[in-house]
């Protein structure tokens, strides 16, 4: 397996990370932004806006099942692309997704004595942030 293959592995992965991000902040921001906003126009657009991030999220999900399916085919290619450096940029990742959790959840303890806040909305928000937080980190790591 050349170089230029692992190459376009890599590129590719960073573009499917890339897309998946975009899409995953998309919709998941217009799923909570309808529990926020109650003026039924915008509510439209943000869902109908929202099944287009929906869109993109899911296709490229399907993309990287495929990728992972073509990799466990291809033994050179995947030690190429799991690499030592690859696991720790998912570690650091995942570390940085987690203190975004607890941050955000800190943030809504801090607020419980001012406003009411419905638990559901909150789960959403600490959910969306983390997952968010978690692929923006992952696109950081691996650009490096």
């Amino acid at each position: 397996m050349g170089t230029s293959m692992i190459e376009k592995l890599e590129k590719s992965r960073y573009n499917l990370l890339k897309w998946t991000t975009i899409g995953w902040g998309i919709w998941y921001g217009t799923f909570i932004l309808k529990d926020v906003i109650h003026n039924t126009t915008i509510i439209t657009i943000a869902l109908c806006v929202g099944f287009i991030g929906l869109i993109i999220f899911m296709v490229n999900l399907v993309k990287v099942l495929k990728l992972q399916s073509d990799l466990k085919l291809d033994k050179k290619a995947r030690e190429a692309l799991n690499d030592e450096l690859h696991q720790l940029n998912l570690h650091k990742s995942y570390q940085f997704g987690f203190w975004m959790v607890l941050s955000v959840t800190t943030v809504f303890v801090a607020l419980t004595p001012f406003i009411q806040i419905s638990a559901q909305l909150v789960s959403k928000i600490i959910l969306y942030f983390a997952v968010l937080s978690y692929l923006i980190a992952g696109l950081i790591y691996t650009r490096d």
